[in-house]
């Protein structure tokens, strides 16, 4: 019996370990918590419009580029022009005053800025150039660069 006794004890031990554990008694329900995070991006894409400037007879508005803006912010963005030669373009010494136009905004003096609310989807602007007709103007080629920015707010 003895023998008996000791196979039983052991045959009980395996059955205990091919149940596997137990669980206590829990609710019936269960929550777990998912967080993930969207990074900002904010872009800005220019569609060229090879636009020439007549700057004899002067040119308003002349669309010279369209500029896509992408940006996810919660609060928003900016989009910022800022003209390398404060609104005018240069021949060496010889310059000519131009007015910047953002959309709806212009600006005379070379910087321009947007406030926009999110989208969620891009938006398309056109930047245009006015330049005034001069008779009396130094011969050269004349140029200009407008760096188009976008930050989130």
């Amino acid at each position: 019996m003895g023998r008996m006794a000791r196979l039983s004890a052991g045959s009980m031990a395996g059955l205990f370990l091919l149940a596997g554990p137990v669980w206590a008694q829990g609710s019936s329900q269960g929550s777990i918590t998912l967080r993930g995070t969207v990074t900002t991006t904010c872009a800005v894409t220019l569609s060229n419009g090879n636009a020439t400037l007549d700057l004899n007879a002067g040119a308003t508005p002349i669309p010279v580029a369209t500029v896509e803006e992408r940006c996810n912010a919660a609060n928003g963005y900016t989009v910022s022009l800022t003209s390398k030669n404060g609104g005018a373009l240069s021949s060496g010494a010889a310059t000519i005053a131009y007015t910047l136009q953002y959309g709806d905004s212009s600006s005379s003096n070379g910087t321009l800025s947007a406030a926009r609310d999110v989208t969620g989807i891009g938006r398309q602007t056109v930047l245009s150039v006015s330049v005034p007709a001069g008779t009396q103007r130094q011969a050269g080629q004349y140029e200009d660069t407008v760096t188009i920015a976008i930050a989130a707010k």
